[in-house]
């Protein structure tokens, strides 16, 4: 399920760690509704629990540093969900927050103005044309030092990270992700803040062929690491 929501900001001025605020607004709105009944399941159960990806697209930003400066006060964001029943949760809930001020700090607030679900085409072919709305973030633990490395397209064996993500996701279609041509060509390597810390992560367009059902699964639900946390989403375009 796709939804699209209007988010407006008091003042056309957001912090470059963006994520952060987005996910105290979602957390706001889920302990808000129905007296969070179901806050405890979704944010303390894990990122299984809680399975769905979104991305942020803002009015002309200017990157100043700690801070993103925008054209206007409009803010739209694309989420979308694997599982019905958490997203008539996240949809409810939302939607209690509508036209309520939500302070994000420096004397700011964003609302939500409007979300509405809409259509999303199935992929009929083979071969998928993907733009990367939220950047592909590809987190990988060492068992052995118990360091966290993220890859970018710009590391040999990115294309590999991104089969193993997709085989967690769908274990029962291993020998098709195995079979997956890509031209990652088009994508280039950036750094984002994150909680504090600055990741690599991926952005651009690439190109995948293969199964159907993998890449409405890409489509569907995103691909990478931190989906939850504003990474990973993507739309068809050809």
């Amino acid at each position: 399920m796709k939804y699209i929501v209007k988010l407006e900001l008091k003042n056309p001025v957001i912090r470059s760690d963006y994520r952060r605020t987005i996910i105290s607004f979602f957390k706001k709105a889920i302990s808000s509704y129905m007296d969070g009944y179901f806050y405890d399941e979704l944010y303390k159960s894990g990122a299984k629990k809680k399975s769905f990806v979104w991305s942020i697209a803002f009015n002309k930003p200017s990157f100043k540093g700690e801070k993103i400066e925008l054209e206007g006060n409009e803010v739209n964001m694309t989420l979308k969900f694997e599982e019905a029943q958490t997203a008539l949760i996240y949809y409810s809930s939302l939607l209690n927050m509508k036209n309520k001020a939500f302070p994000i700090g420096d004397n700011n607030e964003i609302s939500l103005k409007n979300i509405k679900m809409i259509s999303e085409k199935e992929i009929t072919d083979e071969y998928a044309v993907f733009k990367i709305l939220s950047p592909i973030c590809l987190k990988c633990h060492s068992r052995e030092n118990k360091k966290d490395r993220y890859l970018t397209v710009e590391d040999d064996d990115f294309a590999l990270e991104l089969a193993r993500k997709l085989k967690d996701d769908i274990p029962y279609m291993e020998e098709e992700i195995d079979t997956l041509r890509y031209d990652l060509s088009g994508l280039k390597k950036i750094i984002v803040p994150v909680y504090g810390l600055k990741i690599p992560v991926s952005i651009g367009n690439f190109i995948i062929s293969g199964d159907k059902k993998i890449l409405n699964h890409i489509l569907k639900t995103g691909i990478g690491s931190k989906r939850n946390s504003g990474f990973g989403l993507v739309e068809q375009i050809v």
